[in-house]
């Protein structure tokens, strides 16, 4: 596993077809990174910590300070929150695939599974 495949040999018009799609108008960069908004609806800038799985992080803390000898009572808010969080996470990947130009299917234009 790894290594140098001796037998790979490049397609140039596959390297320009990707380097077509990924193309930036002239004078953007976005040091591959997907081109979002970094403000929320009010104007005001987003910070990359924030999530919106508030409710469950606060009822997990709130839970841990009422019953700090027996966390096992908290489980439920703890499992709330990471499947909040994961939600949120999937969401994001979503997002960021469906902003670099992917088309919903799980693979690219050129059938590229992309994980």
């Amino acid at each position: 596993m790894g290594g140098i495949d001796k037998d790979f040999k490049p397609n140039a018009a596959i390297a320009a077809q990707i380097e077509k799609k990924h193309a930036l108008p002239e004078g953007q960069h976005n040091e591959g990174q997907p081109v979002i908004s970094n403000m929320d609806k009010y104007g005001n800038q987003r910070s990359k910590l924030m999530t919106d799985c508030k409710k469950q992080h606060s009822e997990s803390l709130k839970c841990i300070e009422e019953n700090y000898e027996r966390r096992e009572l908290c489980q439920p808010f703890f499992d709330a929150y990471k499947l909040c969080r994961k939600e949120e996470h999937e969401r994001r990947l979503e997002e960021n695939y469906r902003l670099s130009g992917g088309n919903g299917d799980g693979k690219d234009e050129l059938g590229c599974v992309i994980c």
